[in-house]
């Protein structure tokens, strides 16, 4: 049995703010069918505070779940009556006109077992004895919040979430749904997040836990029973944790040596950046459970969808059914966009959808709460892609809507490469797009060949406008190689008229033939005779297919036709088709003296054929 107390907001906010959702308040669902933890135990009832933001659709379709970090909450935007100031941590976020928008989305956020903040916990009573848990509230898991969540959303009526999104630990939430309950989400956000802890995290967590294990009024966490609070251990445990959200780079410009009345010359704090830790300390002391940071801490630690296939990320994760958006900052030292690659490679072994964006962010692991622009860009644009699931077409499978967007882009920038290269690809084709741009090309070919696939995109404006296209996009630089990608995981790769751009053309070719049992690439060619006469009036070649000036050109490798079928040549690599365009028309008499655009298909020698169908 489910029962749940019901309230509803939406008064203006306190803050005035026209894209608040204004004021809120908390709802109970009370829980009486039991609920088995990882542990062992089972809790026969339970509580979770919870608020939601905007209207659920009629056919239930809409709902947004957020998952919160470890001294988060269900308030995630936001005000209560009589409290303008205690703003819901994620109100950046969420509201009308937001990157997750009230107007469109039905919003959920839930407060975890185990935490403080109205959830059943340590610090709530134990309905067998009529006080507080304390030490006696079992030791939850990522799983275990998972499974009550879902519970919560049967009684919600929620029988597939739009997207399930958390940064940090959250964003271990957001994993764990899509592998959990493949057939109950569309989307998951993985933001700021890893696949397990690192041993030098767990060492961080064991540190917090000991200065409050340590704390002699601790009690053994019966301190409530015994009239104290581990104040101590809750200040130090919050100032190491802390420092870890925060990069050195942060530090340094908010803090750097900044003494606050000189040297005193004793263990008061003198630098500002002890002032700042001691009063994040007393903040937190004042307000969060130990017996709480103990066991969320321990969730984090004991986090590991690996664990199950004896490692192998790749098995955990491949039930997932729903797309993906993985985030991370670069300079988050606490989960480094490395722990996010790895949930990306492991993702696109198995085929999944998924794009990735990594923000050039100062704040370290707290950008994930900030406003970086292009983070709320990505945001913004991947949950525009999320409210075409609950339309009449889909902007992935090209709606109407989308089919003439691509066209219209394709038809304005004359792009007759896009007819050439889609009459090479096979018919349901696996295709990797490299420096794919807007997505433009893999689009079309979506449309066109039914291929599916990837695009590697370095630029941050790329990168938003292929998300926002329904192209599942990585966000890397290309001249790191393809690292993460196996061999000959795709049927073709394609460098689109980016070969000129590159360093090392002859390593990333080598990569491309990899990954990919065939290649294509295009590139503008130099050796038009516009170019020609251009070079004898002395000045640098300026054309349609080489647009920028000499001072501000990419292009730092530049080539002709005749130089690539000698560089082709040279390695043994087999040309299995080659087409010169001039004004999108294909060119046979001299090509390298009348050709704009040269388009090669080329492979191994002893590759097999990649997988192809007659146009």
């Amino acid at each position: 049995m489910v029962s749940f107390s019901e309230t509803t907001g939406g008064a203006p906010s306190a803050r005035n703010d026209e894209r608040s959702v204004g004021q809120v308040e908390p709802k109970l669902a009370h829980f009486t069918e039991p609920l088995k933890l990882a542990c062992g135990r089972t809790l026969k009832s339970y509580d979770l505070a919870y608020e939601t933001y905007g209207e659920l659709n009629a056919r239930r379709t809409n709902a947004v779940l957020i998952c919160h970090a470890l001294n988060a909450s269900h308030h995630v935007a936001g005000t209560y009556a009589g409290e303008p100031d205690n703003v819901g941590w994620w109100d950046n976020m969420v509201g009308p006109g937001k990157p997750i928008d009230t107007k469109r989305f039905f919003v959920v956020g839930v407060n975890n077992l185990g935490s403080c903040f109205g959830s059943s916990g340590p610090s709530t009573n134990d309905p067998a004895t009529g006080k507080p848990y304390g030490a006696d509230f079992p030791l939850v898991t990522v799983e275990d919040w998972v499974d009550s969540q879902a519970r919560l959303a049967d009684l919600l009526g929620i029988e597939e979430w739009a997207a399930v999104m958390g940064g940090s630990l959250g964003g271990m939430q957001a994993l764990a749904w899509a592998v959990r309950y493949p057939t109950r989400i569309r989307n998951a956000i993985v933001i700021a997040a890893a696949p397990n802890l690192s041993a030098e995290n767990i060492a961080f967590n064991e540190v917090a836990r000991q200065a409050i294990l340590t704390d002699p009024d601790f009690h053994g966490g019966h301190f409530t029973a015994a009239g104290t609070k581990p104040r101590r251990g809750l200040r130090v445990a919050r100032m190491i944790g802390h420092i870890t959200y925060l990069s050195d780079e942060q530090m340094e410009a908010k803090f750097g040596r900044q003494l606050r009345e000189g040297l005193k010359f004793s263990f008061a704090p003198e630098f500002q950046i002890e002032s700042y830790l001691r009063y994040q300390g007393e903040k937190f002391a004042d307000y969060y459970d130990a017996n709480t940071y103990l066991r969320i801490t321990k969730a984090l630690d004991y986090f590991d969808p690996a664990n199950a296939t004896g490692g192998d990320l790749v098995a955990a994760v491949e039930p997932a059914r729903c797309r993906f958006l993985v985030v991370s900052f670069t300079t988050d030292w606490r989960f480094p966009p490395s722990r996010s690659r790895e949930i990306v490679e492991a993702l696109v072994a198995g085929r999944h959808d998924v794009s990735y964006a990594e923000i050039e962010a100062p704040h370290g692991h707290d950008a994930f709460l900030l406003d970086a622009p292009q983070y709320h860009a990505a945001v913004r644009a991947y949950f525009d892609r999320v409210a075409h699931d609950f339309k009449d077409y889909s902007t992935f499978r090209l709606g109407k809507a989308f089919t003439q967007a691509v066209e219209e882009r394709a038809r304005v920038a004359q792009r007759g490469d896009y007819a050439a290269i889609a009459s090479w690809i096979g018919d349901g084709a696996n295709v990797l797009d490299l420096g794919c741009g807007d997505g433009g090309l893999l689009a079309f070919l979506q449309r066109e060949r039914n291929a599916n696939g990837y695009g590697v995109e370095i630029g941050d404006p790329g990168v938003l406008a292929s998300i926002a296209n329904g192209v599942s996009v990585i966000q890397r630089d290309l001249e790191g190689g393809l690292r993460g990608f196996a061999d000959d995981a795709f049927d073709c790769v394609i460098l689109s008229q980016t070969l000129q751009a590159m360093r090392h053309i002859e390593d990333i070719l080598a990569e491309m033939l990899r990954v990919g049992r065939e290649a294509i690439v295009s590139f503008p060619n130099f050796g038009h005779w516009r170019h020609r006469l251009q070079i004898a009036a002395g000045r640098m070649p300026v054309s349609k297919s080489l647009p920028y000036q000499w001072f501000d050109t990419p292009n730092i490798h530049l080539c002709t036709v005749a130089d690539f079928d000698a560089f082709l040549a040279a390695r043994g690599l087999a040309v299995l088709d080659r087409v010169v365009l001039a004004r999108d028309r294909e060119i046979s008499l001299m090509p390298n003296l009348r050709g704009e655009i040269a388009i090669y298909r080329f492979r191994r020698a002893n590759a097999a054929p990649a997988r192809r169908t007659p146009a």
